[in-house]
């Protein structure tokens, strides 16, 4: 198991609260009409008609559409075509753009129905998520996702990924008593939990609510544009009035003089700007498909081009929301470690030239067999690999593999024999493995729970001065130490010899530069907010080029 703020709890005071055996199928039914099914809220879906008179309520189109009625009147056909074809135009090209977004995002919406594993009548049953109720004895291991907010009863190295919801790539522990949220994934172990809320009460619910219920306020150029048309509208009509009864003065005919101040209304009124602007905002929203983002509505690509400040996450957003083992420390040298994300492809590669330093084999060695996390293939992204189990032990199989280190004939070669699970109270891990040789222990865990506590002396103390160093640089540091002992109860074992130190970071997302000085350019200040430590913000700030060196604008 990882060592660090973010591993799970096994064992100890709380980690089980019984064994509940769930609900019966009949109490099941009786929740499921009392409390709904278990799925979100979805948008009100409009009619096409409602959506044409939204579009024609535009105070420019009302006026056009008064203009083409009193034309119309007068049998002036030309006019009252060409009228009609800017409107039609206008109009179908926003209920068009509308409803092939609201389509995207519908189909982006099913692709979430995950099912659930409950406890009904004494007995594991797989059923849809949405006919899970609460008072459901909730089953989850790892790939699961969380079908409703639950509270966790028992657990065993139960971990889940939250970013959904926090936006950070830290796995979060869960042990007996801490809360299970919907729609977040379970990253490593096993658990039951009691669902205490479903649909609309649930976390992912309330969301999906307050984004239902959103009515966004009119955009600068929809203000703008409402102004410039009541304005239009009050001085074609006071100067078409004013022509209409001059030329009635001057002798005219009253459908002469109409037909006049008809002509001048139409003249005076930009008829080809919503026409204009609406196939403007729509290509705007087409090329920004093509890059897989979704405008909604059309007003949303005018919104994005009246931006001056961007306020932006860091984990997911300027980084890759994955962990990646970057620096590698032993006793006789520093190293290099190339690759990206959890591939196994790359290289370690020294500093300087030590010749005969065999700590790095010995790490690469410890950290694969003190873990628990493996690699797969990623099924939607051909040639990469994705994790299974904790980001940071699977940064770790990573980095073994990178120097060449066989992970599975590894652990084969040393199984495992015992093991002392993390817990944040001691923050390290430790296994005892068997196999070729004596019986060995490998710990790992953070620096200031492991350096003073093994040796040599000298080598803990460099050990640490280089760890404090990376951390105000924003990395995470691991130790790595092994010995030939045994584990007996929950007590580290002694003594054990440094094996080296890993530092590993969420690394920026590839290609960041060109979009930050795109940005830049176009006279957007970008801001940073992160919930990390002001040191880890900053270094990630200054490698994508955000923050200069000596610059002190990192606040709390």
């Amino acid at each position: 198991m990882t060592a660090g703020p973010a591993a799970s709890v096994s064992g100890g005071p709380g980690a089980q609260r019984g064994r509940p055996e769930g609900l019966s199928s009949a109490q099941a039914a009786a929740l499921l009409l009392a409390h709904g099914r278990n799925t979100v809220p979805a948008a009100v879906r409009r009619g096409v008609l409602w959506r044409v008179g939204r579009q024609l309520r535009d105070p420019m189109i009302m006026l056009l559409l008064g203009a083409a009625a009193l034309t119309l009147s007068q049998g002036d056909a030309a006019d009252t075509a060409v009228i009609a074809m800017v409107v039609t135009l206008n109009t179908a090209v926003g209920v068009i753009q509308e409803l092939r977004a609201e389509r995207a995002v519908a189909a982006l919406r099913s692709m979430a129905a995950p099912h659930a594993r409950v406890r009904r009548d004494g007995v594991d049953v797989l059923v849809e998520g949405a006919d899970v109720v609460p008072g459901d004895l909730l089953l989850v291991e790892a790939g699961d996702i969380v079908a409703a907010d639950s509270e966790v009863v028992e657990a065993h190295l139960l971990e889940t990924d939250d970013s959904a919801l926090t936006g950070e790539s830290m796995a979060i522990g869960k042990p007996a008593g801490e809360q299970l949220f919907s729609g977040t994934t379970v990253t490593r172990g096993r658990g039951q939990a009691v669902v205490t809320s479903t649909g609309p009460e649930s976390t992912l619910g309330r969301i999906a609510a307050m984004v239902v219920a959103a009515r966004p306020g009119p955009t600068p150029l929809q203000r703008r544009l409402t102004r410039l048309g009541q304005q239009l509208t009050v001085a074609a009509v006071a100067i078409s009035g004013v022509v209409m009864l001059s030329a009635i003065l001057r002798g005219q005919s009253t459908s002469e003089a109409a037909i006049s101040a008809a002509s001048l209304a139409v003249a005076a009124v930009p008829e080809s700007l919503p026409a204009v602007l609406t196939l403007s905002l729509a290509l705007g929203a087409h090329r920004m498909a093509r890059h897989a983002a979704i405008a909604r509505e059309l007003r949303a690509v005018e919104t994005l081009g009246s931006v001056t400040l961007l306020a932006t996450d860091k984990t997911g957003t300027l980084t890759e929301n994955r962990l990646v083992a970057e620096l590698v420390w032993t006793a006789a040298a520093e190293y290099d470690v190339t690759g990206e994300g959890y591939d196994p492809v790359g290289s370690i590669a020294a500093r300087q030239d030590v010749g005969g330093d065999d700590d790095l084999g010995r790490l690469l060695r410890d950290v694969a067999l003190c873990n628990d996390a493996e690699l797969e293939p990623d099924p939607r992204r051909p040639g990469h690999w994705r994790p299974i189990g904790d980001p940071t032990e699977a940064a770790l199989v990573a980095l073994a593999q990178r120097g060449d280190v066989d992970v599975t004939s590894t652990r084969l070669t040393y199984p495992r024999r015992a093991e002392i699970p993390f817990e944040s109270e001691r923050a390290w891990m430790a296994t005892a493995h068997g196999g070729e040789g004596a019986a060995f222990v490998v710990c790992k865990g953070a620096p200031e729970s492991l350096l003073g506590r093994i040796g040599p002396a000298e080598v803990a103390r460099r050990a640490a001065a280089w760890a404090d160093d990376r951390a105000a640089e924003g990395y995470r540091v691991l130790v790595v130490a092994d010995g030939p002992a045994e584990l007996a109860g929950a007590t580290l074992p002694s003594p054990l010899r440094l094996a080296g130190l890993v530092a590993l970071t969420d690394p920026p997302r590839q290609g960041l530069g060109p979009v930050l000085r795109s940005l830049d350019d176009a006279g957007i200040r970008v801001v940073v907010m992160s919930g990390d430590h002001p040191a880890t913000a900053a270094a990630i700030a200054r490698r994508v080029g955000l923050l200069a060196d000596g610059e002190p604008e990192v606040r709390t």
